[in-house]
């Protein structure tokens, strides 16, 4: 089998995955990023980003939490930074919000917007109003590598994977991954190859030598060409490239609507066959304070909105309305557009991550799809061209973004060229002189889609003397949030919402009329009512008769929503 001088490192990696953790170490080392001010110019190994989380876990006792929930195979611990002031209460009592990036192993970026995020939060605790309030009434979950072992296989641009670096059989020849992309010419990236043929599909741009265009129906004078993918055929079946690294794409994962291979390619053996896929099901059941899913992408700089597989037709219209303005603020707030995971039959994505979250979680999840500035409109005629992108290369890049097309022996094709845009960090990532810019961008949307969530609160206990050690005690309780307790219609038509309920509990005295535990329903959000509308349906009252019973009668109430948080408040009786 013909390797490049790269290539051995990817076969120890997926070694690694067989003989088990322990057995490799991680392919980059920390480097020692200051948590107090990381460099947001560089693209993160999964050893630097724990360290940054561990870091921020020792300088910020009072507001994080880290925890793994789960190992990749090699052994990989999937850490998740847990971020709230303890000083107002526990997380597990507030509405949360959940954050990912990095399912995909090239698409990098994804983690440096969920560290970024991380980091703006903590640094501007007691600093910044809007960043206080959120943590002191919010619980915040980010996990910045969902796929760590594969983002780290992906940090080397001559590495090319979808999604996880598990072995698999893509070409079903009873193999696993033996013929993947190479890096043939050494030049560090694995670009494309130009080979003669007279019945070739392509042709050299007449606008740019470096492009390649189609050649025209009916055209046959001039030199045309085929077009690979860098590498060989390395079992000789007649294909290239068509069995690499992995194989699973682990956002087709996920239960909801999962396909079989002929349905939805890189699906998987079966639903949440991944140890991070499961791992994420699990997290999220044991967290059911999650008011939603942020699934960080890239690239293209727009955000997916559901569906992901079927009609819109198939939602009801306040699950409609609802996905619509959370997305509309996320065009507001960064310029980029929205579009429909699904659009059409054809083009279906089974077992995503955020259909699942809707149907089965009861929760709107988003897959925002970053950067969007490979190349730069010189016209401004509302597109960016190649002849475009190359100029944004050659000036803004200094030409390292795409490889010139050079001559080079391929051992079965004979003489060929190699040349194109280096991916990695061009097309699917911005270079990592702009990464800053472009994780910054998304920190607004990011805060508000946390601040939007219910939040239920005591708004008033009185308590009324009746006599004869006997006291009415009348509580009101009002959601003081956005949205409704229940998030989605589809929560409560799948019966997956608990209603708000109001728990007493009573010291030196008894319960003479009212129930110990009352179920209020559900409590709309300033989004749904107004005036005195918004009172009715955002307010609810349960009232007792209780008699002391002993010295300091007290009671505690307690109401609680999986969705608004928890609220407590102890009232004294008299006797």
């Amino acid at each position: 089998m013909f390797t490049s001088p790269r290539y051995p490192s990817v076969l120890l990696s997926v070694l690694c995955l067989a003989l088990g953790p322990g057995v490799c170490r991680p392919l980059r080392a920390a480097q020692g990023d200051d948590p107090r001010n990381p460099n947001w110019s560089k693209y993160h190994s999964t050893a630097e980003a724990y360290a940054l989380l561990r870091g921020w876990a020792r300088l910020y006792p009072q507001l994080t939490e880290l925890y793994s929930i789960g190992e990749t195979l090699k052994g990989t611990p999937l850490l998740v930074l847990e971020i709230t002031s303890e000083a107002t209460g526990p997380a597990s009592e507030k509405p949360g919000y959940y954050y990912d990036g990095n399912i995909h192993a090239g698409e990098l970026t994804g983690a440096e917007v969920a560290l970024h995020f991380a980091w703006y939060l903590l640094s501007n605790y007691g600093k910044d109003r809007r960043v206080t309030r959120l943590l002191d009434t919010r619980a915040v979950y980010v996990r910045p590598k969902f796929n760590p072992d594969g983002a780290d296989l992906a940090l080397d641009p001559a590495v090319q994977l979808r999604s996880t670096p598990r072995p698999y059989d893509e070409d079903f020849d009873g193999l696993l991954d033996e013929d993947p992309a190479e890096d043939l010419n050494g030049d560090g990236a694995v670009t494309q190859m130009r080979v003669p043929n007279p019945a070739g599909l392509w042709k050299v741009s007449s606008a740019d030598p470096r492009i390649m265009v189609r050649r025209g129906d009916g055209e046959t004078e001039g030199v045309f060409y085929d077009l690979y993918t860098e590498g060989i055929d390395n079992d000789g079946d007649g294909r290239f490239n068509e069995d690499g690294i992995g194989g699973i794409d682990m956002n087709r994962n996920f239960p909801r609507e999962w396909g079989l291979e002929f349905e939805q390619e890189g699906a998987g053996p079966y639903p949440l066959s991944e140890p991070e896929t499961r791992a994420t099901i699990e997290f999220l059941h044991a967290h059911r304070n999650i008011t939603g899913v942020f699934h960080g992408h890239t690239s293209g700089g727009f955000l997916y909105r559901l569906p992901s597989t079927g009609p819109w037709e198939a939602f009801n219209l306040f699950d409609q309305n609802l996905i619509l303005e959370l997305a509309e603020k996320y065009r507001a707030t960064t310029g980029q557009p929205v579009v429909p995971s699904y659009s059409n039959p054809r083009v279906h994505r089974h077992g995503t991550l955020i259909s699942w979250a809707y149907w089965d979680y009861g929760v709107i999840g988003f897959v925002p799809e970053f950067w969007g500035g490979f190349g730069r409109d010189y016209d401004g005629d509302g597109r960016v061209s190649e002849q475009e992108q190359l100029r944004w290369n050659d000036e803004e890049l200094r030409g390292e973004g795409f490889a010139n097309w050079s001559p080079f022996d391929h051992p079965q094709l004979g003489r060929v060229e190699i040349g194109g845009w280096k991916t990695r960090y061009t097309r699917q990532n911005p270079p990592p002189h702009l990464l800053k810019g472009e994780i910054e961008k998304y920190v607004p949307w990011m805060l508000w889609l946390a601040e939007v969530s219910p939040r239920v609160v005591i708004k008033e206990v009185e308590v009324v003397p009746l006599g004869g050690g006997l006291s009415r005690v009348r509580v009101t309780v009002e959601n003081e949030g956005y949205l409704s307790t229940n998030i989605t219609q589809r929560a409560l038509d799948a019966r997956l919402a608990p209603p708000v309920r109001a728990i007493i509990e009573l010291r030196d005295a008894e319960l003479v009329s009212g129930s110990r535990r009352t179920d209020l329903g559900h409590l709309r959000g300033t989004r749904d009512a107004s005036g005195n509308e918004r009172e009715a349906e955002s307010r609810a009252r349960v009232e007792y008769v209780v008699r002391a019973t002993g010295q300091r009668p007290a009671a505690v109430i307690t109401v609680v929503s999986e969705k608004g948080g928890t609220a407590k408040r102890e009232v004294q009786l008299r006797r």
